[in-house]
């Protein structure tokens, strides 16, 4: 029993199977049959359970654009959904606002093309006139799934949107003023303009200034039209044209110049014009002078004539004269002008003062003198004795002479001359005349002994320069001698002896430092030498030294070579003149020099040597030679 009934259970399940499977392919038959009878497989190559065409439309449509409002030209894009809609493809169409379709799917969804799926999306060019617009998108689709009505139609929804006006850009280009001219000269304040200007859009406005300053686009005086003219100030007037736009760009200025003189006749009035009574001298402060003008006072006059001065004179000043001169001692009358741009001359005003000049104080002050050579009573073995100093007086030198010989006066007020001793004694007589008369005389005694001890000086050179406060004095004597150095008639010290050589160091004062070096044997003879030394601690100070001869000589060759050195940080140039001849010997790198001297006179030749810096600087020493060619050998330095 038991097997019975599983049996019977059993065939039960597969009837029932078989008619199931019965239900399916009947269904499926019967979508096919449609697919075929309703011609889609003349379009459509597989009859797809997908195809939303093979039911009936379903569900509700709607269509959104992308934005609500679209420039010209910008692309809209449309939206199509459905809902409750079956799933698979479909053919979507956009149409515009007359009706004409502007786009429609282009898949493949249908394996022919033309398809899409929700949702569909579409796109087309907005419209370029400004407004409001309707479209329209559609599904197209079976529109009865019973297969008793047409199968292709559309269900369709509208879609609405604005097309508004694009903004236009920003104008940031300025105008440009391309004309602005002024007539070069004009005889009114009201002159005439020819103006222009340009933009990409449009010039709005013009305004004329008088400054470079560019203006706001909204200051005030802008005007809508170039202006016809401009309003001056006497004399040279520069005006600057600008223009701007409606965007607020304002331009690069253009400059224009006129020269404005008007018509004048009217002349200034001198209103105060005083002097002092009385003055002493012929130079006149003057106290007060001042003028007026219906334009401008452009000068100021004083003279001694009442006869009005030509408006082209000279003399004429921008600024009233602070001082007159009086032509002469007495009552003098002066007469005050003034002038405007054009000419105009005014009437004088007039004042009068006394001048008295008192009788002139004699000068009865003795110019100074200061004598640079061997002291008073000296002993020398040199022939020639330099003598050297300076002179000044505030009322201006007349003279200096040596033992009666006129000596030149450099404008430093230095000098130096030469003397040539005689064996035994010697005056040396100095005198400095002032402009007045008034003398100044330096007397000295000088003892020329050619058998006193041979003293030689090495350092320093006469009449040379330093710009350091200490100096050494050395040499030789050629005897057994005792040597003492003193400084501008001070104490005298002991100079070092090694030998027959010496040495001692030298302090200087600031100026002409006269060193006096004797030497004296065991018998008591002495001899003497003496140097002039001119120290400046100035920065600029040139060290300038002739060396050889060191100094001032007497010789019978016809040509004497001059040695030196000179030292200082910038570059120095060298000159050598005697008797209206120049010579500019090299400077070697150590700061030595040499220059050759033809004699070619009998007597004093007198050598300059001059040393200049790249500053200006300069340092000068003298070097005094007496060609004797005759003579015995003590008339001889050489």
């Amino acid at each position: 029993m038991k097997r019975i009934g599983r049996s019977a259970l059993l065939l039960l399940f597969s009837v029932a199977l078989a008619a199931a499977f019965q239900f399916v392919t009947t269904s499926a038959q019967a979508q096919s049959s449609y697919f075929s009878a309703r011609g889609c497989t003349g379009c459509h190559d597989t009859a797809a359970a997908t195809c939303v065409g093979c039911h009936r439309h379903s569900g509700t449509l709607s269509a959104t654009a992308n934005k609500t409002s679209f420039a010209p030209g910008e692309m809209v894009t449309v939206t199509l959904t459905a809902s409750g809609a079956r799933a698979g493809w479909l053919g979507a169409r956009l149409y515009g606002q007359g009706g004409a379709e502007i786009a429609r799917s282009k898949g493949n969804e249908s394996n022919m093309g033309g398809s899409t799926v929700y949702p569909a999306v579409l796109s087309a060019p907005a419209p370029a006139q400004v407004g409001n617009y309707t479209w329209r998108m559609a599904y197209l689709g079976n529109q009865d799934g019973t297969g008793s009505g047409d199968v292709h139609s559309e269900k369709s929804v509208n879609v609405t949107f604005a097309v508004a006006a694009t903004a236009p850009a920003a104008d940031t280009t300025p105008p440009v003023v391309k004309t602005f001219t002024l007539p070069a000269t004009a005889t009114s304040l009201t002159v005439p303009v020819t103006l222009s200007a340009t933009d990409n859009v449009a010039a709005s406005g013009y305004l004329i200034t008088v400054t470079s300053t560019p203006p706001a686009a909204s200051d005030s005086g802008w005007t809508a039209a170039p202006p016809a003219n401009v309003t001056a100030v006497p004399g040279q007037n520069t005006f600057v044209a600008w223009a701007k736009d409606a965007a607020g760009n304002v331009s690069a200025g253009k400059n224009a110049t006129v020269m404005v003189t008007l018509p004048d006749a009217t002349p200034p009035v001198v209103q105060t014009f005083t002097l002092p009574a009385t003055a002493t001298g012929l130079s006149i402060p003057v106290t007060a002078l001042s003028a007026t003008d219906n334009i401008g006072v452009t000068g100021y006059l004083i003279t001694t004539s009442s006869t009005a001065p030509a408006p082209s004179a000279s003399e004429w000043t921008a600024a009233p004269p602070s001082v007159v001169t009086a032509p002469g001692q007495g009552a003098v009358t002066f007469y005050a002008w003034a002038r405007d741009a054009v000419g105009n001359v005014s009437t004088p005003k007039n004042a009068t003062m006394t001048v008295t000049i008192p009788a002139p104080t004699a000068d009865t002050i003795k110019p100074t003198l200061t004598v640079s050579t061997l002291p008073n009573g000296s002993f020398t073995n040199k022939v020639t004795l330099n003598v050297s100093g300076t002179a000044s007086d505030a009322g201006g030198l007349k003279s200096i002479t040596v033992n009666g010989q006129p000596v030149e006066v450099t404008a430093a007020n230095t000098f130096s001359s030469a003397v040539v001793l005689t064996v035994g004694k010697n005056p040396v007589t100095v005198v400095a005349t002032d402009k007045a008369g008034n003398q100044t005389t330096d007397n000295r005694t000088v003892t020329y002994d050619p058998t006193a001890p041979v003293l030689t000086i090495a350092t320093p050179a006469d009449n040379s320069t330093s710009a350091k406060s200490v100096v050494s004095a050395s040499g030789t004597v050629n005897e057994n001698s005792t040597v003492s150095v003193k400084v501008n008639n001070g104490a005298s010290q002991s100079a070092a002896m090694t030998g027959n050589n010496f040495a001692a160091t030298v302090n200087l004062a600031p100026g002409i430092n006269t060193i006096d070096i004797s030497a004296a044997d065991p018998s008591g003879n002495v001899t003497s030498a003496k140097r002039t030394v001119t120290y400046s601690a100035a920065g600029s100070q040139i060290n300038l030294a002739v060396t050889k001869p060191a100094q001032d000589v007497t010789t019978r060759r016809r040509a004497i070579m001059i040695w030196g050195t000179v030292i200082n940080s910038s570059a120095i140039k060298v000159t050598v003149q005697e008797d209206g001849r120049s010579y500019s010997p090299k400077v070697g790198a150590k700061g030595r020099f040499s220059q050759m001297i033809k004699l070619r006179t009998k007597g004093k030749t007198v050598i300059t040597v001059k040393a200049t810096d790249a500053y200006g600087n300069s340092a000068t020493v003298v070097r005094n030679v007496i060609y004797r060619p005759e003579g015995g050998e003590r008339e001889h330095d050489d």
